[in-house]
């Protein structure tokens, strides 16, 4: 084959590609990576501790103030663990369920309120495989802490498993 044939065949094979696209972040056309936690893992994960976290005693009464602790990532994959806290506090601060204390230390701080709770909380992840089968399960634990005694006042554990022989086109 000569030169010519050979990129004339390189040309052909990248101009082949599927051109990107907008999804519905909630549609089932979304990318799933066996190897790494996707948008659509945070979703599922943050809106079931959401419905769990508001059905708590301790959102019964008013809008207490939360602080954000920290959410340790144990798992091979990079990412930032605010993709999960965003899918819990966004929709509760926007209905007025919590008060949300900014991390940044206030210029006054006498006239910044006392954190109430504190939202914390550990990413995990388990894989194995059986053949050409891979699995992979990500576990989100969080935690609902009462500054004032020290004690849980809600946890909640939600697991998230793929299943595969290769990343695939589903949800």
């Amino acid at each position: 084959m000569n030169k010519f044939s050979l990129l004339a065949c390189a040309v052909f094979i990248v101009g082949c590609g599927t051109p990107a696209t907008y999804k519905d972040p909630q549609g089932r056309e979304l990318v799933v990576s066996l190897d790494k936690v996707n948008i659509q893992d945070f979703a599922t994960a943050g809106s079931q501790m959401l419905q769990s976290m508001i059905s708590s005693p301790s959102f019964s009464k008013g809008a207490p103030v939360l602080r954000l602790g920290t959410i340790t990532n144990d798992t091979a994959d990079n990412f930032d663990t605010s993709l999960l806290l965003s899918k819990i506090t966004v929709p509760l601060v926007n209905a007025g369920r919590v008060t949300l204390l900014d991390n940044e230390p206030a210029a006054d701080a006498s006239a910044r309120p006392k954190a109430e709770y504190v939202l914390k909380g550990k990413i995990l992840e388990d894989r194995s495989n059986a053949g050409s089968t891979r699995q992979s399960s990500f576990v989100f634990q969080l935690t609902l802490v009462e500054e004032k005694r020290g004690v849980a006042v809600w946890t909640d554990e939600k697991i998230v498993t793929k299943q595969g022989t290769k990343n695939a086109v589903g949800f």
